[in-house]
């Protein structure tokens, strides 16, 4: 979890710096950025995404997941960004807050207080996957892997494409010793972002001890 954490908190900064904006194409509308994607400049495409990372809404998802598999690796990056970038948004300014507070508390281990903010925002507005990721990220450092998994899960049920929490799913269960339903979850992450490099080497060497377990 710790590339996935470190690229989040990324996203955070770059939103908010001066830069972000122009080079993510600030003064494009949300349906000509959607546009954007099917442009055959991959600069165009890089910037419709940027653009969707700060107005796109959930059911523009489908289509920047498609750019996850583009042929140009700087559009697949940005592709991974934006869609971090959109699941970041709860269109909730107080929200917003409490969620990009919450992030740093985990990283600066405070996941008591953490968790705290989490429930809050779970409580007012409990179809915000991001939130229950995050909580499952909380519950992870502590150790209290059920309450994570339990977490992870519900944020997938709200958002299936959430490869991040099925990455985690499959970490967890990695942990555990069980490579079968770890591999199910690496396999599910990977059919929606093949950029998991990490997650695919793993995935690799388990399907070879499953393999191997069958002989």
């Amino acid at each position: 979890m710790r590339f996935r954490r470190l690229l989040v908190v990324a996203c955070i900064a770059l939103a908010g710096s001066p830069a972000f904006g122009g080079d993510w194409g600030t003064l494009m509308s949300r349906e000509e950025a959607l546009a954007q994607l099917d442009s055959p400049d991959s600069r165009d495409r890089r910037e419709g995404l940027g653009r969707l990372a700060e107005v796109g809404a959930n059911e523009d998802v489908p289509y920047m997941m498609q750019l996850l598999h583009d042929v140009d690796p700087m559009v697949r990056g940005m592709a991974e960004q934006a869609l971090w970038g959109l699941w970041l948004r709860a269109n909730d300014r107080g929200v917003n807050s409490l969620l990009q507070n919450s992030i740093v508390m985990i990283q600066q281990k405070d996941i008591e207080q953490a968790i705290e903010k989490l429930d809050e925002i779970i409580a007012y507005k409990p179809e915000f996957a991001e939130a229950w990721n995050r909580r499952g990220d909380a519950y992870s450092h502590l150790g209290e892997l059920d309450h994570a998994l339990a977490d992870y899960e519900e944020a997938i049920r709200l958002n299936p494409y959430h490869f991040g929490a099925m990455q985690s799913c499959g970490e967890i269960w990695l942990e555990r010793a069980d490579a079968r339903r770890s591999a199910a979850y690496f396999r599910r992450a990977l059919d929606l972002n093949p950029n998991l490099y990490e997650v695919a080497v793993i995935l690799r060497t388990l399907e070879q001890e499953l393999e191997n377990d069958r002989i």
